[in-house]
């Protein structure tokens, strides 16, 4: 393999406990209402933007969504990356190993993620919510993104923490690689279809990839 594609967030970011916290204070603030984890991982799909105009009103809107991104920004600040995930993008980018993200997060999110935890420098191209007119399963982002850097799906993996991630890749005509190496991720340990690989260590991932991209 030459190229790898990547979800964002539960499997190069660990920005679930973030999203969670921004979207319970704002449901909080302007809802009156207390939202668990497991009821905003329902709601994933489209994105944080459209999420809040599916549930606020239109004069809250605005507010609301100064008010999350805010709150999810700070978030940023309070918690850091794993270093082992930086490791391993670094020793892939060395590898020569080319990289992109296919992510149901919009635009907006996306880019606080990727700046505050200095991650951008490792993608060549990040595909959002927002450049898609369906998300994944569909494969619509990930037939974008191979467009976009010039690649065949024959050299490229999809890597991802969920079921809709696996289906995407498999859509696509990747190899996919499911991944539960957060504590926070889309699953429950268990994938549905199984992907062709599956990692629960940052370091087994990236030792095998390394050794498949000098094969």
């Amino acid at each position: 393999m030459r190229h790898i594609l990547f979800d964002f967030d539960g499997t190069v970011a660990d920005t679930l406990p973030l999203i969670f916290a921004a979207f319970r204070s704002t449901f909080q603030q302007f809802l009156g209402q207390y939202v668990t984890d497991a009821q905003i991982l329902a709601m994933f799909g489209p994105t944080e933007t459209v999420i809040l105009q599916n549930t606020l009103s239109p004069d809250q809107l605005d507010a609301g969504l100064a008010h999350f991104f805010e709150m999810y920004t700070k978030e940023h600040h309070r918690v850091a990356n794993p270093p082992e995930i930086r490791e391993m993008l670094a020793s892939f980018q060395e590898a020569g190993i080319r990289m992109g993200i296919v992510t149901g997060k919009g635009r907006r999110s996306a880019d606080i993620s990727l700046r505050e935890w200095d991650l951008d420098r490792y993608f060549e191209v990040v595909i959002t919510g927002d450049e898609v007119s369906a998300p994944k399963p569909n494969p619509e982002g990930i037939l974008l993104a191979m467009k976009q850097m010039g690649i065949s799906a024959e050299e490229t993996i999809y890597v991802g923490d969920s079921d809709v991630d696996v289906l995407a890749g498999k859509a696509a005509g990747l190899v996919t690689v499911g991944v539960r190496w957060l504590e926070v991720t889309q699953g429950n340990g268990l994938f549905n279809p199984e992907p062709d690989y599956r990692f629960s260590d940052v370091r087994a991932f990236r030792d095998w990839v390394l050794k498949e991209s000098r094969g």
